[in-house]
């Protein structure tokens, strides 16, 4: 009964250390993460083989031990996502504290039948398990074959059974709902725009600049289209944006003021945007004296 109160109070110990996972530094969070996992781990074999971690082949129950707690955390994670509950720190360690306790009830029920089958068996002798007392009678040298069986066992069972947990979470997740994407709407530079990599000259006629502006999720609305030269607003006008549409306009930007300056243009509709830079054409500039600060 040893074999499974003591890795189940660790177990218990390591993630009540973990709680107060904000304000604890990472020396003191690592080695207590990674004995709660070796806990449930020592657990997980301890339920399935019916045998401790320290009996059979070390190095096998030992990569066990690591395999099995290192597969917790994946699989609670899982778990948590059909059920509703965010992966955070604190719906891992209870789901985490919650399988040590399933797989430490599971192990003593296993002890409880094994030690009460033993004591069952008429005309054998006290104290010897069933399994070694046939393989005794059929003369195959002790418990070998058993032992072997038991060993395969052992390996295969937590990978079998990590696969049918994993496999159930995913499709748990992939069957489950899934919350809309939010909606969005957005304005870009379209058609010869969209490659502005420098400032843009404005002749004096002025610049039609084409916008591609998308619609997606939101229901149709009707935004003011504005456009921006600096600070000032110098255009607007009103739009009709439908959802799930693309819209490909073009907006005019009127002649600049032949000062030498750069001025951002911005042009937006609604609380989507985009911005460039431009300037006007080469031509008469103001004097040097005269010139106003851009």
């Amino acid at each position: 009964m040893r074999t499974i109160l003591r890795p189940l109070v660790t177990a218990y110990a390591s993630l009540s250390v973990l709680l107060p996972a904000a304000g604890l530094p990472w020396p003191v969070l690592l080695p207590a993460c990674l004995l709660a996992l070796l806990a449930v781990g020592e657990l997980w074999v301890r339920a399935v083989t019916g045998r401790p971690a320290e009996s059979g082949i070390p190095a096998v129950k030992a990569g066990l031990t690591v395999l099995a707690g290192l597969l917790t955390l994946p699989t609670v994670a899982l778990l948590l996502h059909p059920l509703g509950a965010g992966v955070a720190p604190i719906p891992l360690i209870a789901g985490t504290a919650l399988l040590a306790t399933v797989l430490g009830a599971a192990g003593l029920l296993r002890l409880y039948f094994s030690r009460r089958g033993e004591r069952d068996e008429d005309g054998d002798e006290p104290g010897v398990p069933a399994q070694r007392r046939a393989g005794t009678a059929l003369g195959t040298g002790g418990a070998r074959i058993p032992a072997t069986a038991r060993t395969v066992a052992s390996i295969l069972i937590p990978i079998l059974l990590s696969l049918v947990v994993g496999g159930v979470a995913i499709r748990a997740v992939e069957r489950g709902r899934h919350p809309g994407l939010p909606g969005y709407l957005t304005v870009a530079l379209n058609g010869w725009a969209a490659g502005i990599t420098r400032p843009v000259t404005v002749p004096a006629r002025g610049l039609a600049v084409p916008v591609r502006i998308t619609s997606s999720g939101l229901p149709t609305t009707t935004q003011m289209l504005r456009l921006r030269v600096g600070s000032a607003v110098v255009a607007s006008r009103p739009v009709t944006v439908g959802t799930g549409k693309v819209y490909a306009l073009s907006v005019r930007v009127p002649a600049l003021p032949a000062d030498g300056c750069l001025r951002p243009v911005g042009i937006s509709v609604g609380g989507a945007s985009t911005v460039f830079y431009a300037k006007a054409a080469t031509g008469r500039t103001a004097p040097a004296r005269g010139r106003p600060a851009c």
